[in-house]
């Protein structure tokens, strides 16, 4: 049939070679081909980008790693140079323009240039400001082994504080951290106004001497800082109100009669009151620095008055006050001196001894009883200038003289600094301060001293000097530029 077909159409005129295929296109090659390339292509392409991605991702967590161990770095090492400043040491009335100078010495003696962490750099001081290290190779003080370090910049506020900038960086100094932070000059230590007597010798209460407070019986706390080994002696009815503190870890008190401390006079009661070998470490006594008042003293001691304003007592002078004085301002005692006060004497200021006075420079007698008044109540006037009525706190300053109080009580609206106090007869009365004795020999309460002892608030009085150090203000962190 097939063939009688083809045979039939030959003979119509149709070509043999011609086929027509009636079902389905034309097949296409090489299709495959090109969608494998295609699919290579986009492959390839994403495999590009993930390695891109990838390898910023490592880029920025190294980065963030250095960012971050650099900001630890600058805080590890702010906390190196805290404890450094914590360290040191300097007399609080030091002028505020050498407190820098003071800061870069202490270093100095602190860090030797061969200690390991400085591998030979010193410290340097420029100007208003302590490098730290110092050296011009911009070395880092290394933290650890593993690239960490900082270093510091301390500047000179002007005001006796500091600011402190450390930068950190780690494992390199492209990306570097820094902070600052500011320190306060403070005093060291100012627990002896906790007191409301401080003795570096022993002390002694016989008769009915006695120390308490009409407040608190902690107010009439007494401390002796002797090597001594009886720091306290009592006899009779002498009472101490609060408790008695011994910084000789091998000292003992000496009680007889009825003598009580913090009110209890039977021995086993007596003895939890009695604090031996504390406080530790034993608190620093201040030193005096009248140079303050000496200013203020400008009229020259004339015998005879019965009013002294802003008096310079000179040298070898020996006054003697009659009853009825009164003392306004400063009176302003150089030495050797002996000042005698016969009568009731009130002072409405503070009497002062000039700067460099040792032990048996002179003695102060009260013999008919005292009555202070502090300085902050002195009339506005030209006599008593602003300055002068803001020397508060302080109504006695006699280091190297021997002080004693007899006949009847008065009232003390400050602290009193000499190095011996002797009480007796009726004198003491109410003693608003701290009765600090410098010297070495005793300070005597005897008779009937008494003494009702208020603690005052306020600041230091004024005159008397504390080693200051630094103490960080928190406030002032930042985090500032390199």
């Amino acid at each position: 049939m097939s063939r009688t077909t083809s045979t039939l159409r030959q003979g119509l005129g149709e070509s043999p070679r011609r086929r027509v295929r009636t079902g389905g296109a034309a097949p296409r090659r090489g299709v495959a081909s090109v969608l494998a390339m295609l699919y290579l292509v986009i492959f390839s392409t994403l495999a590009l980008g993930f390695y891109s991605a990838v390898t910023t991702s490592a880029q920025l967590a190294h980065n963030d790693e250095r960012a971050m161990m650099a900001q630890v770095s600058a805080e590890s090492g702010l906390d190196y140079v805290r404890l450094r400043l914590s360290r040191v040491e300097f007399p609080g009335n030091t002028p505020k323009d050498q407190v820098l100078k003071e800061v870069y010495e202490d270093l100095v003696k602190q860090l030797a240039p061969n200690a390991p962490d400085f591998n030979g750099h010193t410290i340097d001081m420029a100007g208003d400001t302590i490098f730290f290290p110092g050296g011009a190779d911009d070395y880092f003080i290394p933290l650890d082994e593993s690239g960490g370090g900082f270093r510091a910049e301390i500047v000179d506020l002007g005001t006796g504080n500091l600011r402190v900038k450390i930068t950190g960086r780690y494992r390199g100094v492209r990306i570097v951290r820094a902070v600052e932070l500011e320190f306060e000059s403070v005093e060291k230590s100012s627990s002896i106004f906790d007191f409301g007597i401080v003795a570096r010798g022993p002390i002694r209460l016989t008769g009915n001497g006695s120390i308490t407070s009409p407040v608190d019986p902690q107010h009439a706390n007494v401390l002796s800082l002797t090597k001594d080994p009886t720091p306290l002696t009592m006899t009779g009815n002498s009472a101490i109100g609060g408790d008695f503190f011994m910084t000789n870890g091998r000292g003992g008190a000496s009680i007889s009669g009825k003598g009580s401390v913090g009110g209890n006079s039977v021995p086993a009661a007596r003895d939890e009151h009695i604090h031996i070998g504390n406080p530790n470490p034993e608190p620093e006594l201040p030193a005096v620095d009248t140079s303050a008042y000496k200013a203020f003293a400008t009229n020259v001691y004339k015998p005879g008055q019965t009013t002294y304003i802003n008096t310079l007592v000179p040298a070898n002078t020996n006054p003697n006050f009659s009853g009825g004085t009164t003392i306004m301002g400063v009176l302003y005692l150089k030495y050797p001196n002996k000042v005698h006060f016969s009568g009731q004497v009130t002072i409405r200021g503070a009497i002062v001894v000039e700067n460099g006075a040792s032990t048996g420079s002179g003695e102060i007698k009260f013999s008919g009883g005292a009555t202070v008044y502090g300085m902050e109540t002195l009339p506005v006037s030209a006599s008593f200038p602003p300055a002068l009525r803001a020397l508060t706190g302080s109504a006695l300053l006699a280091p190297g003289f021997d002080v004693t109080l007899t006949g009847q009580s008065g009232s003390i609206g400050g602290t009193m600094v000499a190095d011996t106090f002797t009480l007796t007869g009726g004198s003491g009365g109410v003693i608003n301060g701290t009765l600090i004795a410098l010297g070495t020999g005793p300070l005597t309460l005897t008779g009937g001293a008494d003494i009702k002892r208020t603690k005052p608030d306020g600041p230091i009085p004024a005159g008397l000097v504390f080693t200051k150090t630094f103490r960080p203000d928190h406030r002032t962190y930042l985090e500032v530029l390199p």
